[in-house]
């Protein structure tokens, strides 16, 4: 521990420095901070929990002496403490009988992730609720201010009626875009990790994401009730909803990739996938739709074959 101490306190460092990064406005500068995390899982995933405890205490510390306690606070709830929690999980591991390490699986890492954007989103619709004007009120305000502040700067500004719609789906895309930051940062490092021998576990594979029916179930009642409940019970829910698809996007990803191994399509096929789903954004909520089918479908079950991811 004492000797991984200087390169965790280094790494906890630049993850402090690159989070700092989105302060000066530019897109290099948010892109830096987009990758803040990185440096987290790299310290967890190849040195442990100390280590890691170490460069996310000093990172939080770091941000919060010179940019002041709230970004502080910030940082550890969207980077530090969401490293710590996945890592722990992550380098869970159970010897069975018969020799063989089974670890943590990847589907339940990703829904930790979304039950901790869950968790957060929940806290920030009670704290506005009690204390503020309203969830969805509030978001409504807060995105009307963000575009009064662009009419400034002579960009055209939103009618009310744009606003509500946007305010609608803005907590749950929040949410979806920094679980997306979360994973590749995590992916990234374990990949560099892997391919160093540094990585204190094996690569979670795609095709063992496991979603399981009690999820969906939860999906079902979030949707319905965001359809059903109006106010702000009702704006929470579909958020919730949007969140909890998530999970059920890897798990539609999965079953992607078995259909297109079981259609013997390669690497390029894969690509022009992933390409596709980028260009066309409609193609994720069929892939979620996939995942939402799949613990009833079954489809991988009936295709399993040789799988290249």
């Amino acid at each position: 521990m004492l000797r991984q101490l200087p390169l965790a306190l280094a790494l906890g460092l630049s993850s402090a420095v690159l989070y700092a990064a989105a302060l000066s406005g530019s897109p290099i500068g948010i892109f830096l901070a987009y990758l803040a995390v990185l440096p987290l899982f790299a310290v967890g995933l190849s040195m442990g929990l100390a280590p890691l405890a170490v460069a996310a205490a000093s990172a939080a510390v770091g941000i919060a002496a010179f940019g002041g306690l709230m970004p502080g606070l910030l940082y550890g709830l969207s980077h530090a403490l969401p490293a710590v929690v996945l890592v722990v999980l992550a380098l869970r591991s159970v010897t069975w009988s018969d020799g063989q390490v089974y670890w943590y699986p990847p589907g339940r890492l990703v829904q930790a992730l979304a039950l901790w954007g869950v968790g957060v989103v929940v806290l920030l619709g009670l704290g506005l609720s009690l204390f503020g004007a309203g969830f969805e009120s509030s978001v409504v305000a807060f995105i009307e201010a963000m575009a009064d502040a662009f009419q400034s700067q002579g960009q055209p500004i939103l009618n009310a009626d744009a606003a509500a719609g946007v305010a609608v789906l803005l907590p749950g895309i929040v949410a979806w875009s920094w679980m997306v930051m979360v994973t590749l940062n995590g992916l990234a490092a374990q990949g560099v990790l892997r391919r160093s021998g540094r990585a204190l576990r094996p690569s979670p594979r795609l095709a063992e994401v496991v979603v399981g029916p009690a999820w969906v179930a939860g999906f079902g009642v979030c949707a319905i009730a965001g359809v059903a409940i109006p106010g702000d019970l009702g704006f929470g829910a579909v958020n919730l909803a949007i969140i909890l698809a998530f999970p059920l996007f890897f798990q539609g990803l999965s079953v992607v990739h078995t259909l297109l191994a079981h259609w013997r399509i390669g690497t390029l096929g894969v690509g022009l996938f992933y390409v596709l789903m980028v260009l066309l954004s409609w193609t994720a909520l069929a892939v979620v739709a996939l995942g939402l089918a799949e613990p009833l479908v079954r489809l991988r079950a009936r295709l399993a074959g040789p799988q290249n991811t």
